[in-house]
């Protein structure tokens, strides 16, 4: 499953840096790998969203990112595999989402307040930047449904077993 879940993040980079990109709304672009690595966390656990979110950041840091993007968005998948596994529907999973999704842009807009930009030129981005990652969920949904194999042989092998299990009580 894990390369299934590496294959999904590379689309997803691939998404988010050659289609996304064209479609700034706001001053900003939507970002769809945050979404996605907390899915995978969420649902995987812990290990492979940590994976997943490094290999995220690894592929943002070769697009020239920086390096502490790598930190967070591995970060990202870790925590959210050890915290936000509760949550079951897709709008609860929705609702939680944008709890993590909020700290990764306050952490940002710390970053480069500490840089020197002015704080509230990042407000300006984060906001809308926020709305954009969290509209981009539903993308993440159908991207990690996607990983998921259909499994319908373990449907077969009991479905014989029961057949022979019938025919030795006779």
């Amino acid at each position: 499953m894990t390369c299934r879940l590496l294959l999904i993040t590379g689309l997803a980079f691939l998404l988010e840096s050659l289609l996304l990109i064209w479609f700034p709304l706001a001053g900003v672009r939507a970002r769809l790998l945050p979404s996605l690595l907390f899915l995978i966390g969420a649902e995987q656990g812990a290990d492979q969203g940590a994976k997943c979110g490094f290999l995220a950041g690894a592929l943002c840091w070769l697009a020239g990112a920086s390096p502490w993007q790598m930190a967070l968005l591995t970060m990202l998948g870790g925590i959210s595999g050890k915290v936000f596994h509760n949550a079951t529907s897709f709008w609860g999973k929705w609702l939680v989402c944008l709890l993590p999704l909020a700290a990764l842009e306050t952490l940002r807009i710390l970053g480069h307040w500490l840089l020197g930009a002015p704080l509230l030129a990042g407000l300006r981005i984060a906001g809308p930047e926020w709305l954009l990652s969290a509209a981009c969920f539903p993308l993440a949904v159908l991207l990690l449904a996607l990983s998921k194999k259909k499994d319908t042989g373990s449907f077969r092998a009991a479905k014989s077993r029961r057949k022979r299990r019938r025919y030795k009580r006779t």
